[in-house]
């Protein structure tokens, strides 16, 4: 069909020259009788995939926060102890975002004496003086009012030093400053609360979706779930490597080359050619398994920020991984739906590669982006 001779002359377009592709670009009905009729479908055709993928690529540039790539929102907070009895300081880092002056909710018992604001680096410090009519007791809260994904809470008021993983929610983050003794936590509560940043962390992350997306695109079938296999594979080894400092890799080097990965993978589904799959996808195997390796560091960063007790470490990295990979799952099945509906109207094939142009062309942007802020960082 004219389409799919249409589609790999895109496909080599895009990417190289003809000659390198070496794909022949007349159907093979095609007669002279009918060149006028093919030239015009290809003339719509390319203006149909190049008006999409400018649209695409025009609202991602315009959404907010999306030069971001990763917009997982993640505060850090603090509690010490101050110079007078049931004196404590309590100390907040939060994204400018989201870090606009609120007041706090403090348990029974408590007053603010004090507060202050600065901001460096694109975060808001809180810092809050508080004086108690008692000790702090199991089960008080301080509810803050920003609405951050996810945050870290750290204290040493008792001697030791506790280090918990929290979740925000519609009115904010809760901070159980109650938990001041040491204690281990049953597997019921630190399962939940990992899966669920797992799986919040892969959807709010854009880099991750947008490597996922490129793979839904390149493969299906059994293809694609052994091209999944390999990033899982990949990306698994990596972040428990790096969260049990095995290795200490600079952040801003990593997030670079997961932007370009993301630009690598779509050019390889725009370059996918069906007379060369078995090599083509033997190829991709190794490249998606190395690629994994490298978005498996940035997972790391964001469990470590997250705050893990010593003794929690090992079930937090397994269901934070497990959390991953049903986000993972569940958006390649969108995805896989979303093509069904689109190969239903005959939408499929123009909408693909106008996805993977603008795919392709935001993870330039972003490997740009991250490379110029190297010197800031």
């Amino acid at each position: 069909m004219w389409w799919k001779t249409r589609l790999s002359f895109l496909q080599t377009e895009a990417w190289c020259s003809p000659a390198e592709a070496g794909v022949q670009f007349r159907p093979q009905n095609w007669t002279p009788a009918f060149a006028g009729e093919h030239a015009n479908q290809d003339k719509i055709w390319s203006r149909l995939c190049f008006g999409l993928a400018s649209l695409l690529l025009a609202l991602a540039m315009l959404l907010p926060g999306t030069a971001m790539a990763d917009i997982f929102l993640s505060a850090d907070f603090a509690l010490t102890r101050g110079e007078d009895p049931n004196t404590y300081e309590f100390t907040a880092a939060v994204p400018e975002a989201v870090g606009q002056p609120a007041p706090i909710t403090l348990p029974d018992g408590c007053r603010q004496s004090g507060m202050s604001r600065q901001t460096s680096g694109g975060r808001a410090q809180y810092a809050y003086e508080l004086a108690c009519d008692r000790p702090f007791a199991a089960g008080d809260m301080i509810q803050t009012p920003w609405k951050a994904d996810g945050g870290r809470f750290v204290t040493n008021v008792m001697g030791a030093q506790i280090d918990r993983s929290l979740t925000g929610d519609a009115r904010g983050i809760s901070v159980p400053v109650g938990e001041t003794m040491a204690q281990a936590r049953p597997i019921s509560r630190i399962a939940p609360e990992f899966l669920q940043q797992g799986v919040l962390h892969i959807w709010l992350g854009w880099d991750h979706l947008a490597f996922v997306l490129c793979l839904a695109l390149l493969a299906r079938g059994r293809q694609l779930l052994w091209l999944v296999s390999a990033f899982t594979a990949g990306h698994s080894i990596s972040l428990a490597v790096a969260f049990f400092e095995l290795v200490r890799v600079p952040v801003p080097p990593v997030e670079a080359a997961i932007a370009l990965s993301i630009a690598f993978m779509a050019r390889e589904a725009l370059l996918v050619d069906k007379g060369e799959q078995a090599f083509a996808f033997n190829r991709q195997l190794i490249v998606v398994s190395l690629f994994g390796l490298l978005h498996g560091l940035g997972f790391a960063t964001a469990l470590g920020e997250l705050g893990v007790q010593a003794g929690e470490k090992l079930p937090a990295l397994v269901f934070f991984n497990i959390g991953v990979e049903t986000g993972q799952l569940l958006f390649v099945g969108a995805i896989m739906a979303t093509l069904a509906g689109l190969r239903a109207v005959s939408l499929a094939t123009p909408v693909r590669a106008a996805a993977l142009y603008a795919v392709g062309a935001i993870g330039c942007f972003w490997m740009v982006e991250r490379v110029m802020g190297f010197g800031i960082a």
